[in-house]
């Protein structure tokens, strides 16, 4: 490492290290003033705030949810300086709070459960890092604070609309993981999570008397054989080399033990780890429920709701977060995670326009664990520190690898860059590895 990047290095941990307290109140001022998908409007403006008095160019979205901001050196150059980009999301959970701490919630009914006030809170002093080394700096950054990621379909998508991933070269996010203790880290090439959609089902019969079914029609009977039909569908038209979860999370119908009603609801997830299978899905559903219904003479209703694809970290990326890793913490601490989760981040959808990885940040302290969703969820806050100077630090590092590309930024560059990405991500799952990791994701 030359003199110059050691100084670097050594400005960004001064400046996450000055202002660790800080970004502690921040984290805990956000987790006291959670708001739902697409209702931000005042996390919003709180870190557009902050991040206009720290010199950065902030561009809110119409709707006042969702903001990117732009650390921009004076000679910056788009067509041929680097930009790396660092995401964060900032909706909470309709979850209730347990917790009795200072900072609980606000608001009723309302709860950062999954760790999104911690993501503000770190990219935010990943920011502040890099904001003190800005005249050194090789090419711009760039902070994404995107709305709605627990919504379907998630905020992602609205953001790269927006303009948030023009002239991006690389991105870079990370998400907490309560299973692992503070002062590690995971990451993992390629498949890190999967894709999903989202399913509603109606089942229209004919209701009547619970005494007379054979005068009837009786959605709740044609529910469970269509539940039953879908779970086998996955294992006979999918290769199970490749990963494929579906899960019905609610039936609905009725109100009375002796009435057959009129409709039955079935709601569900799938979740596939390849753009083949997930390109399937709705067909399939289509498929299954159409054929079941026929059967028994009943009508049916089906809406799917795209998600998002797969996330595939790319392994230059990858090799970057680890190699910061391995200098902060050591190579101890640093999980290589054997199979990517089931579980979906719409983090994806940034990858369509430029390559990146996520990368997972213990928050695991002494005492109990609670999984993300919990209404118990907290995390040992040491780690925010850690997780903002693991961001600025390979946010730097990329910057100055993006820059030594041999080919200009030009339309078809980008183009080649997108097209061998989607062909690597859309590769199927290959790791015959058989070792269970616990969700981070949504």
């Amino acid at each position: 490492m030359s003199k110059l990047n050691q100084d670097l290095v050594d400005d960004v941990e001064r400046t996450v290290r000055d202002n660790a307290d800080e970004l502690i109140s921040l984290r805990r001022y956000f987790h006291a003033h959670p708001e739902l998908s697409h209702q931000e409007s005042e996390t919003t403006a709180e870190l557009a705030e902050r991040l206009e008095k720290l010199g950065f160019d902030v561009h809110v979205r119409d709707e006042g949810t969702g903001l990117y901001a732009d650390l921009v050196p004076d000679d910056f150059d788009p067509n041929t300086d680097p930009t790396v980009a660092i995401r964060s999301d900032i909706d909470a959970l309709p979850i209730e709070e347990q917790n009795d701490v200072p900072y609980a919630s606000t608001r009723e009914g309302v709860m950062h459960a999954c760790g999104h006030d911690v993501h503000m809170a770190i990219v935010t002093g990943a920011g502040r890092a890099i904001d003190a080394i800005e005249d050194q700096l090789n090419g711009r950054l760039r902070l994404i604070f995107q709305h709605a990621e627990e919504a379907v379909t998630g905020g992602a998508r609205e953001m790269v609309a927006f303009g948030a991933m023009d002239g991006v070269d690389a991105i870079i996010g990370v998400h907490c993981d309560p299973e692992l203790e503070t002062g590690r880290i995971g990451i993992r090439e390629g498949a890190f999570t999967a894709g999903f959609e989202n399913f509603d089902i109606t089942i229209i019969g004919q209701g009547g008397h619970g005494a007379r079914p054979h005068q009837c029609i009786d959605p709740i009977y044609v529910a469970t054989q269509v539940a039953n039909a879908l779970y086998q569908a996955i294992g006979r038209n999918f290769d199970a080399r490749d990963p494929a979860v579906l899960s019905i999370g609610s039936i609905e119908g009725g109100d009375a033990p002796n009435a057959i009603p009129e409709t039955a609801e079935i709601q569900g997830t799938v979740r596939t780890m390849s753009e083949e299978h997930q390109q399937k899905i709705q067909p399939l559903l289509k498929r299954t429920v159409a054929g079941v219904c026929m059967a028994h003479d009943a009508k049916y209703e089906l809406d799917v709701q795209y998600g998002a694809p797969a996330i595939y970290n790319d392994p230059t990326i990858v090799e970057q977060i680890e190699q910061v890793g391995r200098d902060m913490l050591g190579e101890v601490n640093i999980e290589h995670i054997s199979l990517p989760s089931m579980g979906s981040e719409d983090f994806s959808m940034y990858l369509e326009s430029a390559p990146g990885a996520m990368f997972r940040l213990g928050t695991a302290g002494v005492g109990p664990r609670h999984r993300l969703h919990s209404p118990e969820f907290d995390i040992d806050e040491r780690a925010i520190s850690i997780g903002a100077y693991m961001l600025a630090r390979t946010a730097v590092r990329l910057v100055d690898l993006v820059d030594q590309r041999t080919e200009p930024r030009t339309e078809q560059a980008v183009e080649k860059t997108q097209a061998s990405h989607r062909e690597r991500r859309e590769q199927p799952f290959d790791d015959e590895t058989p070792v269970s990791v616990e969700e981070a994701e949504s």
